[in-house]
């Protein structure tokens, strides 16, 4: 009888969870669903394999006149149904697949003529939807084999959380996708699965660049678990596994032209881009202290280029960015490893959620929804009832939806009253709310060991174990 109750709950959370999420499908999301909508034309069009446009010895031109000095102006309109597109998809091809898929049933639903408008945008929502839906059973069946006690509130807390379906359907972002492959990854090292592992962790770096933030946990467990030997076991399955999909770009002359697109799109001038981070406070500050005026602060806060603190600093801020990170990364896998070997594989989750918080924290131009993993990664945790990772996930949460709310709103067409929010105590809301970010941050670097003592359960093996 208790099963057979937990199972009507369930269902009753999964069931509340999509309808709200269908209610939202046809939204037209930010300005990135325009992106979207032109490489699935695209793809759909021309191929996937030649979406990105270019040869890899038009790409090769490209970079020599660049690093010349030389104008470069290639030819990078293609026809689609949708009409023209200029440039080159920033995202690897895995997204691109799944983008192509949900266009293509657009088209077939309008019976082969293929428009903009609700139906389109509702196609390309679909996808993120159902792979959030899937981190959700997945994370029911990992708590539940695990017999965590808090199963169904996890599942719950993660699958009911405003923040993420803010994230999609309603702004249209794509990160449910990536994530879903990285929890994949983790769960199946958490297993000792780790070819499994290392086809998950592949397939979410092809999917968007963020699938990297799992890289250095995965490989760092990898080696705890065993030897340098296991650690290059492990690599060397990635690896096979990140390039045999990529074989059609390789063998067709065409690998450099995607490389170069999302290397290009990783690269900005601007500290932060509208996250309320770390440098999103700095952004001001700099300004103000350019201009000797700290009624600079009082106004709309934007993206400061890093040439401005250059200027006024007399070094790039990519220096503290990178040296920031980096420590972060060493202390975060010291402590992760020292918790394998104890024997809690649980500090996987843990230190994954941890890299993803301290990228969108330390380093340059990260987006509002680059955030979105660490919920999925942390997920399995709150099924075992630590206090500790509920408050940590419920304050996060909160950040991260007025992060979402305060720029993006719920969409194109409808920022009208988040403005107002945005600047209705007469200052940049967003300074407040960067600030506390960066209250919660500095509070958990000053717990004892960052809370892997506290938020972790108990040192238990896995029970496939």
């Amino acid at each position: 009888m208790k099963d057979s109750g937990t199972r009507q709950k369930l269902l009753l959370v999964l069931a509340a969870g999509f309808a709200i999420r269908l209610a939202f499908l046809w939204m037209p999301g930010t300005e990135d669903m325009d992106y979207f909508r032109m490489w699935g034309a695209q793809a759909l069009r021309s191929g996937i394999l030649k979406v990105y446009t270019w040869k890899d010895d038009e790409t090769l031109t490209g970079v020599m006149m660049t690093l010349r000095g030389i104008p470069f102006h290639p030819h990078t309109s293609s026809p689609t149904d949708l009409g023209p597109t200029l440039g080159v998809p920033d995202y690897p091809p895995g997204n691109i697949l799944v983008l192509e898929i949900a266009v293509g049933l657009c088209k077939r639903l309008q019976g082969g003529a293929l428009r903009a408008g609700r139906v389109l945008d509702a196609c390309l929502n679909l996808p993120p939807v159902l792979f959030a839906l899937a981190s959700t059973l997945a994370l029911w069946f990992f708590a539940r084999k695990e017999r965590a006690p808090r199963a169904l509130a996890a599942t719950a807390a993660f699958w009911l959380n405003p923040a993420l379906f803010l994230t999609s359907p309603v702004l249209g972002l794509q990160d449910p996708i990536f994530a879903f492959l990285g929890l994949l990854a983790l769960i199946s090292a958490y297993r000792k699965r780790w070819t499994l592992s290392a086809l998950f962790l592949a397939f979410s770096c092809l999917t968007k660049p963020q699938g990297i933030f799992l890289v250095p946990e995965l490989t760092a467990a990898a080696w705890a678990e065993g030897s340098w030997r296991s650690l290059a076991r492990y690599a060397g399955r990635c690896l096979l596994f990140f390039l045999l999909p990529l074989l059609p770009y390789i063998l067709s002359g065409r690998i450099l032209a995607p490389v170069a697109a999302i290397l290009r799109g990783s690269i900005f001038p601007a500290l932060s881009a509208q996250t309320a981070n770390v440098w999103w406070f700095v952004g001001p500050v700099v300004r103000a202290l350019a201009g000797r005026d700290w009624n600079a602060i009082r106004g709309e806060i934007g993206m400061v280029p890093q040439g401005e603190f250059a200027a006024l600093a007399g070094f790039s801020p990519a220096w503290i960015s990178l040296l920031a990170l980096t420590v972060f990364t060493v202390a975060n896998l010291y402590f992760m490893i020292r918790q394998l070997r104890a024997g809690n594989p649980n500090a996987l989750f843990w230190a994954s959620a941890l890299q993803v918080y301290g990228y969108t924290m330390l380093a340059l131009f990260v987006h509002e929804n680059h955030m979105y993993a660490l919920f999925v990664y942390m997920a399995p945790l709150l099924a075992f009832g630590n206090r500790f990772a509920w408050r940590l996930f419920a304050g996060l949460s909160a950040i991260y939806g007025l992060n979402l709310y305060l720029f993006d709103g719920v969409g194109r067409g409808i920022e009208a009253y988040n403005n107002w929010v945005r600047f209705s105590l007469g200052f940049d809301v967003s300074l407040l709310l960067a600030l506390a970010n960066v209250a919660i941050f500095l509070l958990l670097l000053r717990t004892r060991r960052w809370g892997y003592d506290t938020a972790l359960p108990p040192a238990v093996p896995p029970s496939s174990q």
